[in-house]
């Protein structure tokens, strides 16, 4: 069993938390600053005015990971955490990190693995009203929770489909800020995005997602 989130979890919570330096509220009005980092920093409460370096954002960041990933690998959170594979478990770590215990809780409770998935999609409301970033951001947790998970991953090109597709498209998206579909089929707009992103470290921009372009990207969002 893996013992930390996966670098397309990673991805996601990255790619919808942002990260500020400088803190903020957020939709609700809680005060919040990094990656989406609402309790202390260094034992103080975060509150207007207060900034943080890069460096601290990372370190809460990954703090802030590990409680949510402890709590999708607990069974008194989520019941069938030992049935999971690590992208089921980094999906839920995601949701976890942006709706809280209690409600991944409440999502797993008394549900089978594939009701789960689907349960997913219902959690994209703040105070009360349906928001197109949490509606997002859930599409891409259940994407990510469906995908199985294999040991190597494939040099991927136009035309290619499957679930090894969908985790490619995720991490773009985080990589570099597209809005792909993710929709396990490798088209225009992916092979686009493969070469843009090729082209911007330094790579063969050939549109092929092969073990060089893979390694850059999970290094990117792992």
């Amino acid at each position: 069993m893996a013992d930390a989130i996966n670098a397309a979890g990673l991805a996601i919570i990255k790619k919808y938390e942002g990260c500020k330096l400088t803190a903020y509220q957020d939709s609700v009005g809680v005060w919040t600053i990094g990656y989406g980092h609402t309790g202390k920093v260094d034992g103080k409460s975060v509150c207007k005015g207060m900034t943080i370096t890069q460096s601290k954002a990372n370190s809460l960041l990954e703090s802030d990971v590990a409680k949510f990933w402890a709590c999708a690998n607990n069974t008194s959170y989520v019941p069938l955490a030992k049935s999971m594979n690590e992208n089921q478990r980094s999906a839920l770590t995601s949701f976890a990190f942006n709706c809280g215990q209690s409600n991944l809780k409440t999502l797993c409770k008394d549900r089978t693995i594939a009701e789960i998935a689907e349960a997913l999609l219902l959690y994209n409301k703040a105070g009360g009203k349906v928001l197109s970033g949490l509606t997002s951001r859930r599409k891409a947790e259940r994407e990510l929770y469906l995908t199985e998970v294999t040991k190597d991953m494939e040099t991927l090109r136009k035309g290619d489909k499957g679930q090894q597709v969908a985790v490619l498209q995720i991490l773009l998206n985080a990589a570099i800020q597209r809005n792909l579909d993710v929709d396990e089929k490798f088209g225009a707009k992916t092979q686009t995005a493969v070469e843009d992103y090729q082209t911007e470290k330094g790579l063969d921009s050939d549109g092929i997602c092969g073990p060089l372009t893979w390694a850059a990207l999970l290094a990117d969002c792992g």
